[in-house]
């Protein structure tokens, strides 16, 4: 198993390490968004609710098996697809 993962190749928030993409995000770890999906309508669709570059993420829940996450953005509450958080890519938070 790679390094800062645990099982179900879910990264572990206690290790330290760069980007990595939001479908590998434990759940009740906090993240800093570090860039959006290329794709112009979910990245527009992503910004409406306040997710941007430096935004912070809170994963509260992961639907199984490889289902979809669910996440909050401050306020916001919202579900994403396991292939369009694989494009989001974050970092721990706090560093």
């Amino acid at each position: 198993m790679g390094e800062g993962l645990v099982a179900g190749g879910v990264v572990d928030p206690s290790e330290e390490l760069s980007s990595l993409p939001l479908s590998a995000a434990a759940v009740g770890a906090c993240f800093q968004v570090e860039s959006l999906p290329p794709d112009p309508l979910l990245r527009s669709r992503l910004q409406a609710m306040g997710v941007k570059p430096g935004a912070q993420l809170l994963v509260l829940r992961r639907g199984q098996p490889g289902g979809i996450l669910h996440v909050a953005c401050g306020m916001v509450e919202f579900m994403i697809r396991q292939e369009y958080a694989a494009q989001l890519m974050v970092r721990c938070w706090p560093p």
